[in-house]
């Protein structure tokens, strides 16, 4: 399943155990909402989630606090969150914010 805003898309892997979430794109204020609603739209998956951002070439602080709702929602589940991957910049936001802790080896 695909979702969509300008610049910016989700792609959704249900059968991946962990789920799959792929973002591309610009991920700020105007596509927060998008993976935001995509996160919430998750089936409930024992094996937790898994975020790739390696395909996002921007990332603000509406993207920032879209992933910490989802970090409180899986530790609230018992589930795991993990960003498996990241491209360069977006990393570099990861560590100037003290969020890699998130980041898989």
């Amino acid at each position: 399943m695909t979702i969509g805003a300008p610049h910016f898309n989700v792609q959704i892997d249900p059968d991946a155990e962990p789920l799959r979430v792929v973002a591309d794109g610009e991920l700020d204020a105007a596509s927060a909402a998008t993976l935001a609603g995509a996160l919430e739209d998750l089936p409930a998956s024992e094996a937790g989630v898994e975020l790739d951002l390696s395909g996002v070439s921007f990332i603000d602080s509406s993207g920032l606090r879209v992933i910490a709702a989802q970090v409180q929602r899986s530790e609230a589940a018992g589930t795991r969150f993990t960003v498996s991957a990241a491209s360069d910049a977006v990393r570099r936001i990861f560590e100037m914010t003290g969020l890699t802790s998130l980041l898989a080896p």
